[in-house]
């Protein structure tokens, strides 16, 4: 049971470590160089996550289902390529991770640092 408890802990503790792994990035670029990486098929694939503001300086938030024929497809809205004035990509965060991982190994090593002390204080208790 013990050993159940301590795998599902580590589970969830890389699920955590994981979801803090990224953040949004701005793609540099002035529009039209976006807009042709984007046209070439380098900049963006089905999946990625994005923030994408347009000449009209709207902001459109959502995860790209597709890319082609010179628009950007989300689950609900679609923008053409010639219309992207600004781009933000969900990028893999190093600092985050490090300090997620970080901040979790210490929080550990605090609880184990405090299991200890209740440990001997109930071992001075009984005496």
């Amino acid at each position: 049971m013990e050993n159940l408890i301590a795998r599902a802990s580590f589970l969830v503790a890389v699920a955590v470590i994981l979801a803090g792994c990224t953040t949004l990035r701005p793609v540099n670029g002035t529009p039209g160089e976006l807009q042709r990486r984007i046209n070439a098929g380098e900049l963006l694939k089905a999946g990625d996550r994005v923030r994408i503001v347009t000449t009209d300086q709207k902001e459109h938030r959502f995860t790209v289902k597709t890319v082609g024929a010179g628009v950007v497809a989300g689950p609900s809205e679609s923008i053409p390529v010639g219309q992207i004035d600004l781009l933000e990509k969900r990028q893999f965060s190093r600092g985050k991770t490090i300090a997620l991982a970080g901040g979790i190994a210490g929080g550990a090593a605090l609880a184990l640092f405090i299991y200890g002390l209740a440990e001997l204080a109930g071992a001075f208790a009984l005496r």
